[in-house]
């Protein structure tokens, strides 16, 4: 009778990189489950889990992944991008509403709940990782650069900020990533530079609004999976195009470069702080300054980059094993 699997991977349908991750456990012959929670209730996963007085945690399986799972058998969770909780329809909208909250609570309130369970990242942790103005403080605490940052949603006090660092700012989304939907479609909500007729926008009085001093540099995407970092800088073919380098789509080049020492152990601090065992983190190397934090992405990708793609797999299957076979 066959072992049941100790590693699930929690993921939708099309995810090329958790694909690279599975690729390297196939070809070593490591068994997992790979199923998306989108599928549950309306779309044949179902969950059914028990806890007795007295007794260790819950007890159930999940079926109607590729392979029944076994909750008490897992070790080893690979969170990476599981699509919204999909219910049958035909409800009314505060039916439909109920119905999602029970089911993120039951069925990710007994996965969470899992004792023994090695996370790649735990859900609880990332979504405190993910609020920024979170992550820069703690950044800083832990000696990392970041930029002269303001949060505000008063007009007037943007212009006095830009003219303190300099008059070039930036804005940025407070999420980790945003995207909009307008008369053209929808994408992502890029950084960009804040013109001067803009500082004082009514507009910045509706919501809060991040604004960042300009740091002109070089643009590093940092990977680091438990402990081992994996570093590349990025340079786009035009250097005066968009800010936010995701604009550049693939008009860039890679160049992996070492992490300094004193950035190791800052980041080290920073990701055990945020309680995360992988993340992505954006820097720049600006002329003068250093390794200067930008933020970091508790699920971030990082198969983009060639000559980084089978050290990070390798690393995160090596993670995984290990957390399988104790």
């Amino acid at each position: 009778m066959p072992q049941p699997a100790r590693i699930l991977v929690l993921t939708h349908e099309d995810d090329p990189t958790a694909d690279v991750v599975l690729h390297e456990l196939n070809a070593r012959g490591t068994s997992f489950v790979r199923c998306d929670p989108g599928d549950f209730p309306a779309f044949g996963l179902r969950l059914t889990a028990r806890l007795d007085p007295g007794g260790a945690g819950w007890d159930g399986r999940l079926i109607g992944a590729p392979r029944e799972i076994d909750l008490t058998a897992l070790r080893a969770v690979y969170y990476r991008r599981p699509s919204e909780f999909r219910l049958p329809g035909g409800g009314t909208p505060s039916e439909e509403a109920f119905a999602r909250t029970q089911a993120r609570h039951g069925f990710s309130g007994i996965l969470n709940g899992l004792p023994e369970v090695m996370w790649l990242n735990h859900p609880a942790a990332m979504a405190d990782a993910r609020v920024k103005p979170h992550q820069l403080a703690v950044a800083t605490r832990c000696g990392l650069q970041v930029p002269a940052t303001l949060i505000t949603n008063e007009p007037t006090a943007v212009g006095d900020f830009a003219r303190s660092v300099g008059g070039r700012i930036i804005t940025k989304s407070l999420a980790t990533m945003v995207t909009v939907d307008d008369d053209h479609g929808s994408g992502v909500l890029y950084t960009a530079e804040v013109a001067e007729d803009l500082w004082s926008d009514p507009g910045i009085s509706a919501t809060a609004h991040l604004f960042q001093e300009l740091v002109p540099g070089i643009e590093v995407r940092m990977t680091v999976v438990a402990g081992q970092f994996f570093a590349a800088e990025i340079h786009p073919t035009d250097p005066e195009g968009p800010i936010d380098i995701r604009a550049h789509h693939e008009q860039v080049s890679y160049r992996v470069v070492d992490v300094p020492a004193d950035v190791r152990r800052s980041v080290l601090d920073l990701l055990r702080e945020l309680r995360l065992t992988f993340a992505a983190l954006d820097f720049r190397i600006v002329p003068g300054r250093g390794w200067v934090f930008l933020e970091a992405n508790p699920n971030g990708q990082w198969a983009f980059i060639p000559e980084l793609r089978a050290p990070i797999a390798d690393a995160i299957t090596d993670l995984l094993e290990t957390n399988a076979d104790e």
